[in-house]
């Protein structure tokens, strides 16, 4: 019984998964950024290169991520059990 489920297949625990790549695209995009902000200001300081760097991938940052929930989201229509909740639950 979780999160007032009565049936969570073990095709969740997959999800664990899915929250770590999540995790590592967001740090190529991070690192991405940050490099392009540093070839902009090959002189400035860490807060500047921050100051610039982050902002653009926040943004980005949250577009895969809300892309990545809008598809998950969309498989809840699959008429398979399992599958649907493993499509809500990493959504």
């Amino acid at each position: 019984f979780i999160a007032g489920l009565v049936f969570f297949p073990f095709l969740n625990f997959i999800g664990i998964f899915v929250v770590f790549a999540l995790g590592a695209d967001d740090v190529f995009v991070a690192v991405d950024k940050w490099k392009n902000a540093r070839h902009e200001l090959p002189h400035g300081t860490t807060e500047q290169v921050a100051a610039l760097a982050l902002p653009d991938a926040a943004y980005a940052m949250l577009l895969t991520s809300t892309t990545t929930a809008a598809a998950f989201f969309a498989t809840a229509i699959c008429p398979v059990g399992p599958i649907v909740c493993f499509a809500v639950f990493c959504g």
